[in-house]
């Protein structure tokens, strides 16, 4: 990378604006629609957030809700009621009641970074190849600045909430990101019997697969494992497709879900992709969060989780504005998560298997992806981790591979903000025999 006289002076000046500007910060609210609801901290569900606890966890899996009925002696809002509960024997002649949350439950959300050297960008997948799409520019490929690349970010409009006993919904509007101005997730989620039992979420959400998500993970929307597109196909699970999943929870520590969505390429069809995981826990607190034990630290457990997945889909290869081709594809994957103390792994392979992932007819290929990630929890406040991924894709008897390993510290400055000091060493085969970087980044909610 070339030198540069000015950088550390311009380094320093972009981490003094970050640290600035989150130490002067209040000790507001959590990710607020939901601190707000229960009058708690962000650390109630996050590590950092927006990495779950297994509390967290517990929650998210019982539809936004306390474990075990907690809500009834846990909410201070008290919700508006629509009707009463003795509409309830009158149904279908009356309207079966409902609530209203009692306060709008909306929360924003602030992303920030400053990048030094040359670094591609991680966030959103768009076609045009074995890459990772650049989030500045809707593209692929690395972001190349020898000097401090500015203070950019984007903002996040999030809801959250539920309706009565039986009915959930969670939403996020997406300013300045990889696509502009999108909504990134907005899904309505039914639980019929038991919160844990079953759960029909339906409209837009992140496909269940590999239990890491760019929306949970301690370095913010930064994950190629979930983003990274192979050939040409435009499908990526990650940041969310339109369907319809049903998912639960079985005997406290056996997870599954099972989906249809509609494909990545935007073709409104009959024809739906389709997907499944299991999962299981092995200690630490059950998944739907009852019968915890009291531990030290809300994040300190130990555990292990093992899941597998497969997806069955299919895309539209198109090429200047006409299709050529329809690719069809299996993915499949395992993972483990695994908590000791204070310390904290996730791993996930998968393998992507396309008929015609590239404009040539007929040529089939792979996408083979890596992903590790190990987290260290001395203190409260700071989190120190190391993450590598590696994918590879082939077709048509050539290949490429990429890889990224980075190294982070997470500053729990207030439980509404995080700070990110992380550096990155890796190569895109295709665009960069290798490239090196620096950041810090924030994250702030309220």
């Amino acid at each position: 990378m070339p030198t540069h006289p000015s950088l550390p002076r311009s380094l320093a000046a972009g981490l003094f604006l970050v640290v600035a500007w989150t130490a002067c910060a209040t000790d507001a609210h959590a990710i607020p629609a939901f601190a707000r609801r229960y009058e708690t901290s962000c650390t109630t569900c996050h590590t950092a957030f927006p990495r779950l606890t297994p509390f967290g966890e517990a929650f998210r899996r019982n539809a936004y809700r306390f474990p075990g009925g907690g809500d009834a002696t846990s909410e201070k809002q008290e919700p508006l009621m629509l009707g009463n509960e003795a509409q309830k024997d009158r149904y279908p002649v009356a309207v079966w009641p409902g609530a209203l949350p009692g306060i709008v439950p909306l929360s924003v959300v602030a992303d920030g970074k400053v990048v030094v050297g040359p670094h591609p960008e991680t966030h959103g997948v768009a076609p045009g190849g074995h890459s990772h799409a650049s989030a500045a520019s809707g593209g692929h490929g690395s972001q190349s600045s020898p000097d401090l690349a500015g203070l950019g970010g984007h903002l996040m409009l999030r809801t959250g909430g539920t309706f009565g006993d039986r009915a959930a919904f969670f939403g996020g509007i997406d300013f300045g990101g990889h696509d502009g101005t999108a909504v990134e997730r907005a899904a309505l989620v039914l639980t019929p019997w038991d919160a844990t039992a079953l759960q029909v979420r339906v409209g837009r959400f992140e496909p269940a697969l590999h239990g890491v998500s760019i929306h949970r993970g301690l370095l913010s929307h930064q994950l190629r494992l979930t983003t990274t597109a192979g050939g040409i196909s435009a499908f990526a699970p990650e940041p969310s497709l339109n369907g319809v999943e049903l998912s639960g929870v079985a005997l406290g520590r056996l997870g599954w879900a099972v989906g249809a969505v509609e494909s990545a390429s935007g073709n409104i069809s009959w024809q739906k992709d389709a997907y499944a995981r299991i999962e299981g826990k092995l200690g630490g607190m059950r998944l739907d969060g009852l019968h915890a034990e009291a531990t030290g630290n809300a994040w300190s457990e130990r555990s292990l989780s093992l899941g597998a997945s497969a997806y069955r889909g299919r895309t539209h290869i198109e090429s200047a504005g006409r299709m050529l081709h329809q690719d069809n594809f299996w993915r499949a994957g395992l993972d483990v998560h695994a908590v000791f103390d204070d310390f904290q792994f996730d791993a996930v392979a998968a393998r992507q298997s396309h008929t015609q992932p590239t404009a040539k007819a007929a040529v089939a290929g792979e996408l083979d992806l890596a992903f590790a990630e190990l987290a260290w929890v001395p203190a409260a406040s700071f989190i120190p981790l190391l993450r590598a991924e590696y994918s590879r894709f082939s077709a048509g008897g050539t290949s490429s591979t990429r890889w990224v390993a980075s190294a982070a510290l997470a500053w729990v400055v207030r439980p509404n903000v995080v700070a990110r000091l992380q550096g990155d060493v890796g190569a895109d085969a295709d665009e960069r025999a290798g490239f090196r970087n620096a950041s810090a980044g924030f994250s702030i909610a309220f």
